[in-house]
């Protein structure tokens, strides 16, 4: 026999011999123990991610359902907002024409006290001498209506000296609504 039968016998004897060891090593290694064992790793592993979704869907569904109540209680501030906006632009078309009335007022000159009312009877007043005595009492000359700037000075200086509007509106003669609009107006200005 040459020696390269027996390199070769001896070569196919050790690779028999390490494919029996392989399969052993892996028959031991992925043996039902092994397997086991992986297997309740891996279902652990699976547990813990299933509770940290849930946990995690739990905290989402909390945010989504206080972004809900915060949306509807957003919701109706809104609301209240543009109602209380129409309020407001209703009440400023108020005073807009209350101010309207009050220039108007103002510019329009005081007219003499010897008006007629509708329903009073009517007199005939005679015609006055044309000269008079001394004796004979003279007419008050006619008051002057106040201008705006004048008016506006005196609300500021009754203001300052922390008259009510009340008391404001009785002393130049014109209404509490009159001075608290020109009030609120002059505050604009």
């Amino acid at each position: 026999m040459s020696i390269y039968f027996i390199v070769s016998i001896i070569c196919l004897s050790l690779c028999v011999l390490m494919f029996f060891y392989f399969k052993w090593y892996i028959k031991k290694r992925t043996s039902d123990s092994a397997l086991e064992e992986y297997r309740r790793e891996v279902n652990k592993l699976i547990s813990d991610i299933n509770a940290v979704t849930d946990r995690n869907l739990q905290l989402v569904e909390d945010s989504i359902a206080k972004l809900k109540t915060l949306l509807d209680e957003t919701e109706k501030r809104i609301a209240v907002y543009n109602s209380e906006r129409e309020k407001s632009r209703s009440g400023e078309t108020l005073y807009t024409s209350l101010g309207r009335g009050i220039r108007a007022a103002l510019k329009t000159i005081e007219e003499p006290a010897n008006i007629s009312l509708p329903n009073a009877p009517q007199t005939q007043a005679s015609p006055a001498p044309l000269q008079q005595t001394k004796n004979a009492p003279q007419e008050p000359p006619a008051v002057k209506p106040l201008t705006r700037e004048e008016i506006r000075d005196a609300i500021d200086s009754l203001i300052n000296e922390g008259l009510s509007q009340e008391e404001i509106a009785s002393r130049l003669g014109i209404t509490i609504a009159e001075v608290n609009l020109a009030m609120n107006l002059f505050r604009r200005m």
